[in-house]
């Protein structure tokens, strides 16, 4: 159209047709408006791309939960292995309507794009359904925004960070088997924490928290606030240590079931739990269930690598070692523990003095 206007402009200055130089301005002008339009377009358009429902799949650990731990959970509700996700995506506008626009990028690898001629004042939506998830976060990926004048002339785009927009949890149930739904309601206690003489870990700070409980290193480095989290007199303690570097996603994914069905047996009885790996930051609220699934929704991923050490003394509570290999400080851990146990996922060589269960990565167990 810039050429077409040049052209005109060429001929009406050497042809003297008045009425020429008429129709290049109204080019002009149009292109001119164009532009203009284009960048207002592009400027009050906002990607949307939230969660808005969750389809849980046949033997979901969501069907079971009670109530008052879903209310507690992920909004809107927990993902689990398997589950599925309605995903809304859309535009939002800043003022009036706007269009024409598009917008494509990646949801957990998968491609989407969708177009629209107009954004209406109220936005924009269109629903995606994303089935038999698997565990570990879904991440919204390389996501941009396109638009353009009515007629096209002008386009462009505006990318958007990448996001998380849901973390899928490992799937989990109990390994004692002897507590029914219709139980759990009941089951899930609440004892009074920071009584104990015994050092179980670390919590963000609340408060009315004693000064003197305040761990000055951890809160350093978290960039907030932590106070020592002790034993209660009585408590069931359970340290779950896992393999830092299992050999597949398969035997992670089995690792990570089988970690989340211990610490779900023992928080569902009122005992606390912390989770921890070589090279990894042990787990915190050690009385949530959704920490801990959060936690193992995110394994084996490092988290900084510190915490070389186990966050608790050998001779403390519980220890459940599940491993893929023969890690050594996993099994000095389980070898120094007053009651223990060793899962081992595969066919690896693992020799301990603990009891040793050997399963593969079907599930359930």
């Amino acid at each position: 159209m810039a050429a077409l206007w040049l052209v005109l402009e060429w001929y009406g200055a050497t042809s003297q047709v008045p009425w020429l130089f008429l129709l290049a301005a109204w080019i002009l002008a149009l292109l001119i408006f164009a532009g203009v339009y284009s960048w207002w377009n592009r400027a009050g358009l906002r990607l949307r791309l939230a969660v808005r429902g969750i389809r849980t799949a046949p033997g979901s650990p969501a069907d079971d939960l009670p109530g008052h731990l879903l209310r507690n959970g992920p909004f809107p509700a927990p993902v689990f292995e398997g589950d599925g996700i309605e995903l809304e995506l859309g535009l939002n506008t800043t003022g009036g309507s706007r269009g024409p626009a598009w917008i494509n990028g990646y949801v957990g690898g998968k491609k989407l794009t969708f177009g629209t001629g107009l954004v209406p004042a109220k936005g924009w939506t269109r629903l995606e359904v994303l089935r038999e998830l698997h565990r570990g976060p879904i991440g919204a990926t390389g996501w941009t925004i396109g638009s353009s004048d009515p007629l096209g002339f002008f386009q462009g785009r505006r990318s958007f960070p990448d996001a998380e927009v849901a973390l899928v949890l490992p799937r989990f149930r109990s390994l004692a088997g002897r507590r029914q739904t219709h139980e759990l309601e009941a089951s899930v206690a609440a004892p009074r924490s920071g009584s104990g003489n015994e050092l179980f870990g670390i919590r963000e700070y609340r408060r009315g928290d004693s000064l003197r409980r305040i761990h000055w290193r951890s809160s350093a480095r978290h960039g907030e606030l932590v106070v020592r989290e002790y034993e209660p007199p009585g408590l069931r303690m359970l340290g779950i240590f896992v393999d830092p570097s299992p050999p597949s996603a398969d035997v992670a994914d089995q690792i990570a079931r089988i970690a989340a069905s211990e610490a779900w047996d023992c928080i569902s009885e009122g005992g606390r739990v912390v989770l921890w790996a070589p090279g990894r930051e042990p787990s915190h609220s050690p009385r949530d269930l959704w920490s801990q699934l959060e936690w193992l929704a995110r394994y084996p991923s490092p988290s900084g690598g510190f915490a070389a050490s186990s966050p608790l003394r050998g001779e403390q509570g519980e220890t459940v070692v599940i491993t893929a290999s023969a890690n050594a400080e996993l099994l000095d851990v389980a070898g120094r523990a007053r009651r223990r146990k060793v899962w081992v996922v595969g066919d690896a060589a693992v020799e301990s003095d603990s009891p040793i269960e050997r399963v593969g990565t079907q599930w359930p167990l």
